[in-house]
């Protein structure tokens, strides 16, 4: 799902929950606002990053206590709508960014695919995105499948078997292993959906994962990431002289409405020798 230019107007801020599909709302104004995915904020910083992630789906509501919140105010009317899909984010990662883009509800009314997790989403069959965009070979190895993007927020439905990885003991879980290499899968179609050309190849400099609990092999998963890459760093000449970018990219492992664990990789890309 592209971001649009439809849009030019219009700034962060917005009169009524109903007009945008993500509301982020001060945290002291949650008990007033009926919004089906609210997410709450507590500064400029914190909204401004994920008015980033969600562009033009999200909007800042305030109500009658705008002057309640002045910084949150002004910031929202000046600010137009985030950063769109084709500009960069060019600052480190929030120290907090595993949590907040936790706030982001992974059902929710823009996604598609089996996020619903639903028993009629769980009966669709699963389609594998193109090998190319994760440097396989062979489709089997695939392990993400229906890619759909929110803003700048990718989502993956997974496969948890590959028959590049074969275990010694049967398992109820998913094996770190495996989940490590989804977390290098969606990386790598994130950074291609985004505007790596397909003749560069992609260097890791970092992977930190976090796991909080267990993912079983029954129940569908998701994979999240945001990526600080943007297709402008790729206008000529830069693709042509072969010149290195470094990105960073937010990864999160989502199943039954949790986040089962999130990391952050760290990547060099540059052309590849012909």
């Amino acid at each position: 799902m592209d971001s649009d230019s439809s849009h030019p107007e219009r700034r962060v801020r917005v009169a009524s929950p109903e007009a945008v599909p993500f509301l982020l709302v001060p945290e002291p104004l949650l008990p007033e606002v009926e919004h089906p995915c609210r997410i709450p904020v507590k500064d400029v910083e914190e909204a401004e990053f994920l008015a980033a992630v969600l562009q033009e789906h999200c909007g800042l509501y305030l109500g009658a206590r705008a002057a309640d919140f002045p910084a949150l105010a002004e910031w929202a009317d000046a600010t137009p709508v985030g950063v769109r899909v084709g500009d960069p984010w060019k600052r480190d990662p929030p120290e907090n960014v595993s949590e907040l883009l936790a706030r982001i509800p992974v059902r929710n009314s823009v996604s598609a695919g089996r996020q619903a997790f639903s028993e009629a989403e769980q009966a669709r069959p699963l389609a594998r995105i193109d090998p190319v965009l994760v440097h396989k070979r062979d489709p089997a190895n695939v392990l993400l499948a229906n890619a759909c993007r929110v803003g700048a927020l990718q989502q993956f439905n997974c496969f948890t078997e590959s028959p590049e990885f074969v275990f010694d003991h049967p398992s109820g879980h998913v094996q770190g292993m495996l989940l490590t290499e989804l977390a290098r899968q969606a990386s790598i179609a994130t950074i291609h959906g985004v505007g790596l050309p397909l003749d560069w190849s992609l260097i890791m400099t970092r992977l930190s994962l976090e796991f909080r609990r267990f993912v079983r092999n029954d129940v569908p998963v998701i994979i999240r990431t945001f990526v600080s890459f943007r297709l402008p760093e790729w206008a000529e000449p830069v693709r042509t002289v072969g010149k290195r970018s470094r990105m960073w990219i937010a990864v999160q492992g989502w199943q039954e409405d949790t986040c089962c664990f999130h990391g952050l990789i760290g990547a060099l890309s540059a052309k590849e020798a012909s």
